[in-house]
């Protein structure tokens, strides 16, 4: 069974933000579930987490997105968002529009350091540079800003690069590394822009 049993359940149907934005300027994730410091970094308090909301999913619609987005980091879209843990053990950085893959479904757990002799599979997009061992949302539906790592014309099927580092978009075809379809700006390698996504994969629940 999944930590907390969120998924699992279907229970969890509003997952806590922690900062004023989805895409916080600096954000570097929660280092414990649900709440902005933990247990470790006060001292003689015990911070009480939010186990619940792991692996919970972020419903929003475009207007409520426009208010989750940090002005001076970019836009976001209407989707679903996941709230999954950055494997701690995680050597690429974190970084906004990468692509993350799951390497614990069960456990919620996914990494930048795609393996592919284990045959990880896209969990989703990053949406903040978040540090190893921290939980944060990362995008599984919608329009997301994505990374790309080669520039691809709006309307060209974007897959991911898993020899690129940090993982990025390129041109890709419908399979286990698809990512979806570029809309409204081309692609700009090196740069963040809108893929209309469509994982191959799905997501855990």
């Amino acid at each position: 069974m999944p930590i907390g049993g969120t998924a699992f359940f279907g229970q969890n149907q509003h997952p806590r933000i922690t900062t004023n934005y989805l895409n916080q300027l600096n954000r570097r994730g929660d280092p414990a579930p649900g709440v902005p410091v933990s247990t470790a970094q006060t001292s003689g308090s015990i911070v009480q987490s939010y186990d619940g909301q792991i692996g919970g999913k972020l419903t929003i619609t475009n207007p409520w997105a426009v208010q989750f987005a940090d002005p001076t980091v970019g836009p976001l879209y209407g989707g679903i968002y996941q709230y999954v843990q950055f494997d701690p053990l995680m050597i690429t950085p974190a970084q906004r529009g990468g692509i993350a893959f799951w390497k614990d479904e069960q456990q919620y757990i996914v990494t930048t350091d795609y393996v592919a002799q284990v045959s990880f599979k896209p969990a989703g997009v990053i949406v903040n540079a978040d540090y190893p061992g921290n939980w944060d949302f990362i995008q599984i539906a919608g329009v997301a800003m994505v990374l790309f790592g080669a520039a691809l014309a709006i309307g060209a099927s974007a897959g991911v690069n898993t020899g690129a580092t940090p993982p990025s978009a390129g041109a890709g075809t419908p399979g286990p590394n698809y990512l979806g379809i570029v809309v409204q700006a081309a692609g700009v390698s090196g740069q963040v822009s809108p893929v209309e996504m469509s994982l191959g994969a799905g997501w855990n629940f």
